[in-house]
């Protein structure tokens, strides 16, 4: 059994088998493991070098043939995993080593996740970026929208910043939709580390329809 993808703009629907997406998946965990050993080694210049030349072939490997765009997940997976109840969850970034991997817990209007931040993920000294902050915060906002069903775009997204969130601590997200006016919804979502609440969120997300407007 196949799993059909929905590419960007422009592209043609892969089909994608269970052992492809398993290799693609391990593939994408193996390189931020690289990414993080890179931006904290202190190895010697030369064992830098060896290094940077492994990876070089590495890439040109990879590189033998490509498509236009990162494997995109269905529209419908968030949907899904509501649909499956208490325990259902859906991956996020999972095949893109550039977004921060998520599992998102869906439960009726709700949504949570985990996660501890680490090194590539710095902005103040031993801080989240704030940044990266407000796209996790865009992020548990928007599957919990397309959870719903609803192609909706990110009308604004306004942030509070409580307190610095730290690296390296398990953190917790949460958010849940409060209010839903035809085509509008509006979603609240926060950051946890150890009960304390460091960035709250509140987005207007806007239904598109099909004729695009």
């Amino acid at each position: 059994m196949t799993e059909r993808f929905e590419p960007a703009h422009g592209t043609v629907l892969a089909e994608v088998t269970p052992e492809r997406r398993r290799a693609s998946i391990d593939l994408i965990t193996a390189i931020r493991e690289v990414m993080l050993a890179a931006a904290v080694t202190d190895l010697d210049v030369d064992e830098m070098r060896a290094a940077e030349r492994a990876l070089t072939e590495v890439a040109r490997t990879l590189g033998k043939r490509t498509r236009t765009r990162v494997v995109r997940a269905p529209f419908g997976g968030p949907a899904a995993a509501l649909a499956a109840g208490r325990g259902g969850s859906w991956p996020l970034f999972a095949h893109n080593p550039l977004g921060i991997p998520l599992e998102i817990h869906l439960d009726g209007d709700g949504a949570m996740a985990r996660l501890t931040p680490n090194a590539l993920h710095e902005g103040p000294p031993d801080l989240l970026h704030g940044g990266f902050g407000a796209g996790l915060m865009d992020c548990m906002l928007g599957v919990l929208m397309q959870a719903r069903g609803k192609r909706s775009v990110t009308a604004s997204l306004e942030l509070r910043f409580l307190h610095g969130t730290p690296l390296d601590r398990p953190l917790e997200l949460r958010s849940r939709i409060v209010e839903v006016s035809g085509r509008k919804a509006v979603a609240e979502g926060w950051i946890e580390c150890e009960g304390r609440r460091t960035l709250e969120a509140r987005g207007l997300f806007i239904e598109v329809r099909r004729d695009g407007a």
